[in-house]
């Protein structure tokens, strides 16, 4: 059986406690992602570091364009008008010779960054694949892509499975083939998260030396080609 349902779905729920590992991490912020009807401001991806809180512009077409901004973990979209959103998003993504395009916001919403792996992807004949078996937040991370990737791999070790004959043992494969990947693309996301965020921590010393690590990173991703060669790499999920 594939477990293609995701993460609410039947498949994963139907596992025993304790009959796999479970990996989890909840970060300690959010994201207010909001779409508007509005151009482009740029024709790129801008991430923006302030000391207030990450901010992101993501073009989707002439017309609307997606936005993000880092917000406590517990907010709520109550708590974000529009205004606020514009004001906010211009703040932290100031720079000089550069305005922000506003227009009418059609959709807000709260995303909890939240990190979760499955080992194995397996429990005795089901095999689980996409957000039924790990999730990944949104910051360079790749969910369709490894789900997408899951579902190729499974189908060429079922495939395997049933032409070759072989025995249960052989659904191992799927579980081994796939995790090394699934952990590289965590350890990315995780990586971005810790390099665009404002850290959380209350202890002032701690937040200092957060942030010089945070700059120590963007330092090598301007200035080192083997560094940026594979941060691109991981960020178009080429893996």
């Amino acid at each position: 059986v594939a477990g293609c349902d995701g993460y609410h779905g039947i498949s994963r729920q139907s596992i025993p406690d304790g009959a796999v590992d479970i990996y989890t991490k909840q970060h300690p912020y959010g994201w207010l992602a909001v779409l508007a009807y509005a151009p482009p401001s740029a024709t790129h991806v801008i991430y923006g570091l302030h000391h207030d809180g990450f901010g992101a512009h993501m073009p989707r077409n002439s017309k609307i364009s997606r936005y993000y901004l880092q917000v406590p973990l517990h907010d709520e979209v109550k708590n974000w008008p529009d205004q606020r959103i514009w004001s906010t998003l211009a703040k932290r993504l100031a720079k000089k010779e550069w305005t922000l395009k506003e227009g009418e916001i059609f959709d807000k919403r709260i995303l909890s960054m939240r990190s979760y792996v499955m080992e194995p992807l397996q429990y005795q004949r089901l095999l689980i694949a996409g957000d039924a078996g790990h999730i990944i937040t949104p910051c360079g991370g790749k969910g369709l892509n490894l789900a997408v990737q899951d579902a190729g791999v499974l189908g060429e070790v079922l495939v395997s499975y049933y032409q070759e004959k072989r025995d249960m043992s052989y659904l191992k494969r799927y579980s081994e083939i796939r995790l090394p990947y699934i952990w590289r693309a965590q350890e990315f996301s995780c990586s971005m998260l810790h390099m665009l965020h404002k850290s959380e921590d209350k202890d002032v010393e701690n937040v200092r030396f957060f942030n010089k690590l945070s700059e120590s990173k963007l330092k090598q991703l301007s200035t080192s080609v083997t560094f940026a060669r594979d941060f691109a790499r991981n960020y178009v999920g080429i893996i």
